[in-house]
C-alpha cells in the first residue's frame, strides 16, 4: 500500500507576520499618496482628505510614508514607531494650531468643512480645547506639544534634542558677534583673548565653573604661529629619539627654574595671591567623539540559550533572568535552583568557555552577585565598544569631588568616577598591553581638564621616557617630568619635608586638613600634589629602592590630609615590586589583565584580573565597596593630550618650575647639623643598608643582597660598617645578626647612640 504524500503544516499568518506588514504598508502607502496630490489634484477622494485635515495634509502624507516605511522595514534603525506617534501628535497640534486664535465674522466650523484652515480635525479640536481651557492658552499648548514631539520625529534623546538646539542658537550668536567683530573698532587688549576668538574656544562648553577672562593685559604671543603648531602636533607622533629629545628641550625653553634660598622658610607651593585667577578650562570640543556601536541582540541570545543548555547537561537547571550588556563583556543573570551548590557551577567554567567558543581565562564567573540572590557569568562580546575619553568627560560625575577622575563605564553601561582625595592614594597595575598607561594618562587629563594650576600640581615620573614627555611646560608641575630614576627618591623626600610644613601650618590655624586651610585663607592658598609614577618596578630596583619604599609608605600613611596623592603604576605586579607595606597603605587598587591568579591576588588580594581582556578592560577596588567593580576604561589618545596641552601651554606661555623638588632633602624637624650626620660611611648605600636591616629586625649579608641589589663583597662591607657603629651586633655563626637599635630615623640624624 502506498503511502500518502504527508502536507506540510499552513503557515499561519498574524497581524505580526511579514505578508500582512506588506499589506498594511501599501495601504498606508496609497492613503500617503491620496494625502499628498489633494492639494494639487480634485476628486472625490481627494477632496475627503482636504476635507479632513485642511493645510495640514501635507504633515499627514508625511506621517503616512513614515508609517509605510516602518512596515516596510525599510527605515534606519534610529527611525521606529516613536517616529510614527511624534509625526502624528505633531500633524494634530499643527491643524489645531492654525485653527485657533481666529476671529472671523462667519462661522469657522463652515470654513474647516471646507478644507481651510485645519479642517474638520483641526478645527473641532481647538474649539473643544478651547472649551475646555482659555482660548489665548490653546496656541502656546500647541507649540509645546510640536516643541516636544520632533525628539519623538527624529528617535534621539531630550539630551541630544536640547544640545542640537544649543549648538544652532550659538552658530547663530557666533555669526551676529562675527558681523559685530568686523565692524571698525579700537585695538583689543589681551593677544590670547583674540586667539581664542578665532579658535570658537570661547563659546564652547567648559568642564567646571569658572569666571571668564577679563579684560586684563596677557604675556605677549603670536598668533601667527598657529599653523606651525598645528604642524608639529600632527607630526610629532612619528618623530625619532634625538628629535623627541630636540622637542622636550623646546617645550622646555620658556620654563623658568627657581631654587629657594637658604633663610626662606616660606613653603614653596604656598601661594599669598591666585596666580591664575582668570585661567580657562580646556573645552570638550579639543576631545575626539567616538560613534556608539549597536550591540549584537542576536548574539546575547544565543549566548543565554548556551549557557542555559551547558549547565543543564550537568544537571544544574538554570535560567538566564537578566543580561547586562557593557561595552566589553556582557553579564548573564542565572537563577539556580534551591539547593544547588554555587561551587558546583563556579568548577564549570572551563566548560562554559568552549560552549560560548571562547578562552577559559575570558569567562568571569560572579556568585552571587552583590544585593542579588544570582550568579553572574560574564563573557565577552562579540564586538567591543571604544569608550572615548570625551563621553566620560561630558558626564555630571567629575563635577561630584573634588579631585574626580574618570574611570570608565561597568558592564551595566554607567559611567563610573573615582575621587582621588577620598581614595587617597591608587595603585594601578597589569601585564604589558592591558591599558595601564591610558588609564594613568586619563586620571591625570581629567584633572587638567577640570582643574587650573592654582587649584591642582603634579609630580610625574616617567622612566620609560614617552609616557608623560607630552605634558613638560604646563603650568601645573611642580618640576618637569622626571625620567631619572636618581631623582625620584628626592622628589618623594620632597613631598614628605612639604607634608611636615603643611601640618605645622594646620596646627597654626587650627585646621585638621587642606580644606579647612583654604576655606580660612579664603583662597586657594595651597593647592593639591598628585604624585604620578608609571612605573614603580624600576625605581624599586634601584639601589635607593628600599628608601624609596619607606618614603612612599610615609606618604600613603600621612599625607592624605595635606593633600597630597599618589597613583601607582607597574607592570610588573610581584611582591617584591608591590610589597606588603606598600599594598597595606593603598586602598584603591585597579587591576588590569595579567597572566596568573598569582599576580591577581598581589594586586586585589583575590583572583579574578586573569579572565580580563586587555586594553583598557579592569577590576576597579573602590576602597568605600567591598566588591570589584568590572570596567572598560576610557582611550584618551595623544593627540587628545596634545590639543589640550597646547590649549593649557597658549594661557601661561611662561612657566616657573622649581629646582627644589628634586635636590637633596633634609627632615625639617631634624637637629642642627643633620645634613651633616649621614656621612657614617663612604658608601651612599649605608643608610638604606640601615633601614633594610631595622625594619627587617635581622641583619645578614643576602639581605642586604637582595634588597638592594648588590654583591656579596659590598654587601658584607656594608654589615661590617653597621656593626661598628652599633646598629647590629656580632656575628652568630649561621645566624642573622640582632638589631640593636629601633628607630633608624633618629639615629641617622642624630649618630651613634
Amino acid at each position: 500500500m502506498a503511502r500518502s504524500k504527508r502536507r506540510g503544516r499552513r503557515k499561519k499568518i498574524t497581524y505580526d507576520s511579514s505578508e500582512t506588514k506588506i499589506v498594511f504598508g501599501l495601504l498606508v502607502l496609497f492613503a500617503g499618496i491620496v494625502a499628498l496630490l489633494s492639494q494639487f489634484t480634485e476628486g472625490i477622494l481627494f477632496a475627503h482628505f482636504t476635507r479632513l485635515f485642511g493645510e495640514s495634509v501635507i504633515l499627514v502624507s508625511c506621517t503616512l510614508f513614515i508609517l509605510s516605511s516602518y512596515l516596510f522595514g525599510i527605515l534606519p534603525e534610529r527611525i521606529t514607531l516613536r517616529s510614527v506617534i511624534g509625526g502624528t501628535l505633531v500633524t494634530l497640534a499643527y491643524a489645531t494650531y492654525i485653527s485657533s486664535g481666529i476671529n472671523l465674522p462667519v462661522n469657522i466650523t463652515e470654513l474647516g468643512a471646507q478644507g481651510q484652515f485645519g479642517g474638520v480635525v483641526g478645527v473641532t479640536l481647538a474649539e473643544q480645547l478651547a472649551a475646555y481651557l482659555f482660548q489665548d492658552m490653546v496656541r502656546p499648548l500647541m507649540i509645546l506639544i510640536i516643541f516636544f514631539s520632533l525628539p519623538l520625529v527624529f528617535s534621539i534623546s531630550l539630551t541630544d534634542y536640547f544640545s542640537f538646539i544649543r549648538k544652532i542658537i550659538l552658530s547663530i550668536t557666533n555669526f551676529f558677534n562675527k558681523v559685530f567683530n568686523s565692524l571698525p573698532k579700537g585695538k583689543s587688549t589681551s593677544v590670547i583673548e583674540d586667539e581664542y576668538e578665532e579658535r570658537d574656544y570661547g563659546d564652547a562648553r567648559m568642564v567646571g565653573d569658572f569666571q571668564s577672562r577679563s579684560d586684563d593685559s596677557s604675556p605677549d604671543h603670536n598668533p601667527d604661529s598657529v599653523s606651525s603648531k598645528e604642524q608639529e602636533k600632527n607630526t610629532k607622533a612619528a618623530l625619532s629619539a634625538s628629535e623627541r629629545k630636540a622637542e622636550e628641550a623646546k617645550a622646555l625653553k620658556n620654563v623658568t627654574f627657581t631654587e629657594k634660598s637658604g633663610d626662606d622658610d616660606n613653603d614653596m607651593v604656598m601661594q599669598q595671591e591666585l596666580k591664575f585667577p582668570d585661567w580657562k578650562l580646556p573645552p570638550v570640543t579639543l576631545l575626539k567623539k567616538v560613534p556608539k556601536q549597536k550591540p549584537s541582540l542576536t548574539h546575547i541570545k544565543r549566548n543565554s540559550q548556551i549557557i542555559e543548555r551547558t549547565l543543564s547537561s550537568f544537571g544544574i537547571e538554570t535560567n538566564v533572568v537578566d543580561v547586562l550588556i557593557g561595552p566589553s563583556v556582557t553579564q548573564y543573570a542565572l537563577d539556580i535552583a534551591l539547593g544547588t551548590k554555587v561551587s558546583k557551577i563556579a568548577n564549570l567554567r572551563n566548560d562554559l568557555a568552549l560552549a560560548l567558543a571562547t578562552s577559559a581565562n575570558a569567562v568571569r564567573i560572579e556568585a552571587p552577585i552583590p544585593g542579588t540572590s544570582y550568579i553572574g557569568i560574564e563573557a565577552p562580546n562579540k564586538d567591543r565598544e571604544t569608550i572615548s575619553f570625551r563621553e566620560l568627560v561630558e558626564g555630571d560625575g567629575l563635577d561630584q569631588g573634588n579631585l574626580q577622575a574618570t574611570i570608565g563605564v561597568d558592564v551595566s553601561g554607567k559611567k563610573i568616577y573615582a575621587d582621588i582625595q577620598a581614595m587617597p592614594h591608587l595603585l594601578i597595575a597589569g601585564a604589558t598591553g592591558s591599558g595601564k598607561s591610558v588609564v594613568t594618562n586619563s586620571f591625570v587629563m581629567s584633572l587638567l581638564m577640570r582643574k587650573s594650576p592654582d587649584e591642582v600640581r603634579f609630580i610625574l615620573v616617567d622612566p620609560k621616557q614617552v609616557e608623560f614627555s607630552d605634558y613638560n611646560g604646563i603650568p601645573h608641575l611642580l618640576t618637569p617630568v622626571i625620567t631619572d630614576m636618581d631623582k625620584v627618591n628626592n622628589a618623594l623626600k620632597w613631598a614628605i619635608v612639604e607634608m611636615e610644613r603643611r601640618y605645622t601650618e594646620f596646627k597654626n590655624f587650627r585646621v585638621r586638613n587642606l580644606e579647612g586651610f583654604n576655606e580660612k585663607m579664603g583662597f586657594t592658598a595651597l593647592p593639591y600634589i598628585v604624585i604620578v609614577i608609571d612605573e614603580m618596578a624600576d625605581m624599586m630596583m634601584t639601589q635607593h629602592g628600599a628608601e624609596i619604599e619607606s618614603s612612599i609608605v610615609k606618604l600613603a600613611q600621612k599625607a592624605r590630609a595635606t593633600g597630597i596623592h599618589l597613583i601607582l603604576a607597574t607592570q610588573r605586579p610581584s611582591v617584591d615590586v608591590i610589597t606588603g607595606l606598600i599594598k597595606a597603605n593603598i586602598p584603591g587598587r585597579v587591576g588590569m589583565s595579567v597572566t596568573t591568579q598569582v599576580d591577581s591576588r598581589v594586586i586585589l588580594d583575590q583572583v579574578g584580573a586573569e579572565a580580563l581582556l586587555g586594553r583598557g578592560d579592569m577590576l576597579y577596588k573602590d576602597p568605600g565597596k567591598n566588591r570589584l567593580a568590572r570596567i572598560q576604561g576610557g582611550f584618551v589618545s595623544q593627540e587628545e593630550v596634545l590639543k589640550v596641552v597646547e590649549f593649557i601651554k597658549d594661557q601661561s606661555p611662561e612657566v616657573e618650575y622649581s629646582l627644589e623638588v628634586t635636590k637633596a632633602q633634609v627632615d625639617p624637624n631634624a637637629p642642627p647639623g643633620a645634613a651633616e650626620s649621614f656621612n657614617f660611611s663612604e658608601d651612599d648605600l649605608f643608610a638604606a643598608a640601615a633601614r633594610v636591616v631595622v625594619n627587617a629586625r635581622k641583619g645578614s649579608s643576602s639581605l642586604i643582597q637582595r634588597k638592594l641589589s648588590v654583591g656579596y663583597n659590598r654587601a658584607a662591607r656594608l654589615l661590617d660598617e653597621l656593626h661598628e657603629h652599633g646598629v647590629v651586633g656580632p656575628a652568630n655563626g649561621s645566624k642573622p645578626r640582632d638589631v640593636l637599635i629601633t628607630d633608624i630615623e633618629s639615629f641617622l640624624q642624630g649618630g651613634s647612640e
